[in-house]
Formats: C-alpha cells, sequence, structure tokens
C-alpha cells in the first residue's frame, strides 16, 4: 500500500466519524477561520497573481484545483518557503504527487503557518484600573501555529471533463488553546481545444470546521474559484506563452479586504502572465486583486526554482522561493 493511499483511507475514516462526534456542537461563522488556507502553493502561480485554478502545475493541483492532477506521467515533489509581511509570518508549504493504478492521479499537500512572538499582556494590578502607575506588562509570549494536511486525488471523466476532490485535515494553536477539524474540496477542468483550459473549484464545499478546547466550533464558509487559462507558442521566438485568470468568491462580507462586495458576496480578481523562454527561463508578472505581483523561474530536466514578489500597499513586500524535482 503506497503512502498515498494510506492517506486516503485515513482521512475517509476520519471524515466519516467526524459528523457523529460534533453532532451536538453548535457552529459559529468563523470569519477568516480559513485565512492561511488562501495563501497560494508554488511561486509560479504566486507570481502570476495566483491565477491557477485552470492550469496548475502538477504539485499544486492538489492545492488550487485537484482536477489539474490528471495526467501527471511521472513524480513531481515540490517545496516552497515564505517570508511574509517583513519576517512577521512565515509559511511553508510541501507537495507530493504521483500517478497511480486505474488511471487514478493523486498528491499529498502540507500546509504551514506560524507567527511568533505575540505578546500577552495585563495590568500589572488586574484589580486596578489602568493609570500611570498601574501600566500594563507582557506577562508572557506565544504563538500562533496552522497546520494544513491534504489529501487529493483525481481521475479523467468521459466528455473531456476532469474530477477532483482535496480532503484536508485542520490543527490551529493559539496561546494554551487549540482546534482541530476537516474540510473537502471538489474541483472540475477540461481544455477547449489545443489552447484553453477552463477550471472550478469548489473549497470548503461542505463547510469546514473548527472544533476548539475553548468548546467553540467554528465553521469555515465554502468559496468558489472559476478561471481560464490561454497559451499560445511562439515559434518564432522559441516561446511559449500563457495568460491566466481566476475569479475568488467567498460567501462572507469582507469588506476592504477584497475588491468586489455585494452584500454577503465578496470576490478577488485575478490574473497573471507567463512568458517562458526555450521552456527553461520563465518570465512572469500578475495582479491579486490591487496588489501586483512579478517573478522569474528556471526550469531543467528534473528541477524546478522559482520565486515570486508580491507588494501590499500598507505591509510591504512578500518574497516566495519554492523548488521542485521531477521523477
Amino acid at each position: 500500500m503506497t503512502i498515498v493511499r494510506f492517506a486516503y483511507i485515513t482521512l475517509a475514516v476520519i471524515m466519516f466519524c467526524w459528523p457523529f462526534s460534533h453532532a451536538s456542537a453548535q457552529l459559529v461563522i468563523g470569519r477568516y477561520a480559513g485565512e492561511f488556507l488562501s495563501l497560494g502553493a508554488g511561486a509560479r502561480a504566486l507570481a502570476m497573481g495566483g491565477a491557477s485554478v485552470a492550469s496548475p502545475t502538477p504539485s499544486s493541483a492538489g492545492y488550487y484545483n485537484p482536477s489539474g492532477l490528471v495526467g501527471i506521467e511521472r513524480r513531481h515533489v515540490e517545496f516552497m518557503h515564505a517570508s511574509q509581511f517583513d519576517n512577521l509570518y512565515t509559511y511553508d508549504y510541501l507537495s507530493f504527487a504521483q500517478p497511480m493504478e486505474g488511471g487514478l492521479a493523486g498528491a499529498l499537500t502540507v500546509l504551514y503557518t506560524r507567527v511568533g512572538d505575540i505578546p500577552i499582556t495585563r495590568l500589572a494590578d488586574p484589580s486596578a484600573p489602568l493609570s500611570d502607575a498601574n501600566r500594563v506588562i507582557v506577562e508572557k509570549k506565544t504563538g500562533d501555529h496552522e497546520l494544513a494536511l491534504m489529501a487529493a486525488a483525481a481521475r479523467q471523466l468521459s466528455g473531456g471533463w476532469r474530477v477532483g476532490a482535496n480532503a484536508k485535515l485542520l490543527f490551529k494553536t493559539v496561546a494554551d488553546e487549540s482546534a482541530y477539524g476537516l474540510g473537502l474540496d471538489l474541483g472540475i477542468g477540461r481544455s477547449l481545444g489545443k489552447r484553453f483550459e477552463v477550471g472550478l473549484a469548489a473549497r470548503d464545499l461542505t463547510t469546514s470546521i473548527l472544533a476548539w478546547s475553548t468548546g467553540r466550533t467554528e465553521a469555515i464558509l465554502p468559496s468558489f474559484v472559476v478561471g481560464g487559462a490561454w497559451s499560445c507558442a511562439l515559434s518564432s521566438l522559441n516561446a511559449d506563452v500563457t495568460i491566466a485568470a481566476d475569479v475568488d468568491a467567498h460567501f462572507e462580507s469582507r469588506g476592504e479586504a477584497e475588491s468586489v462586495e455585494a452584500g454577503p458576496l465578496s470576490a478577488e480578481p485575478r490574473v497573471g502572465l507567463e512568458y517562458l523562454i526555450a521552456r527553461t527561463v520563465a518570465l512572469r508578472g500578475g495582479m491579486n486583486g490591487d496588489s501586483p505581483a512579478f517573478g522569474a523561474g528556471l526550469n531543467f530536466a528534473w528541477i524546478h526554482v522559482n520565486a515570486a514578489f508580491q507588494d501590499h500597499e500598507d505591509l510591504g513586500f512578500t518574497h516566495r522561493v519554492s523548488l521542485g524535482v521531477t521523477w
């Protein structure tokens, strides 16, 4: 039994048992509860503004759109480290994808985020009001840790459609409290001719939940990403061009956090461009909402190195570097 198949069986058992163990819990809509799941995977896609639902790389398909795993012929591993917002936040991503028996393809993905040195404060004398003589002091420092373990599988359907599913286990710790939960993503995609790809990913489709040690249970509402990608070979220049566009829709009012808001629905458009020279050197650029992104990559027979940079109006530059191996 391969490690991928074992992971699928384990997740299936957990997902079957989960509803019974939390049948009496009261759900609370946790706005941004699943935000760490939306940080992206792989520097190639992020340099293109995150527009990747229609044409993800084999290693990142389990994250962006599991149906993109269909057709892979080799094993793929990718690792990415990111330093966010002037090193206030670190993010690591690891994935493994491979073809499987029966026309299936599978992937395992790990996402881990960390915020360190968060001060826990109190008044020097909690029984007295705040004053010059009774000031706020730092009692201790703690951290925030978030972990997601994902297992995806995909296959080809009749009519040209590809379909995939991604089950995920979620873990969080903040100070002395912790939470765990699970979720399910579904994805579909297909080719429209030789140059155009379309894709749709439904994330947290069944409403992912997080059960906290405090007794609170948060719900992560579903979101949907739809997009397309157009590719063209420029034979005279020995180059290939890919243009991609996505729209990420959430069913929760996010205010100024996203570009478009209409009642409870908010949406973020993403666009990206890749110029690949001799299938070796890649130059990329894009927009994630109103945040510009750019990057570059080097592709060899079995190794791939990519870098991405994104500018945030208030929080500065985010840089990400990913390394991939294919065999």
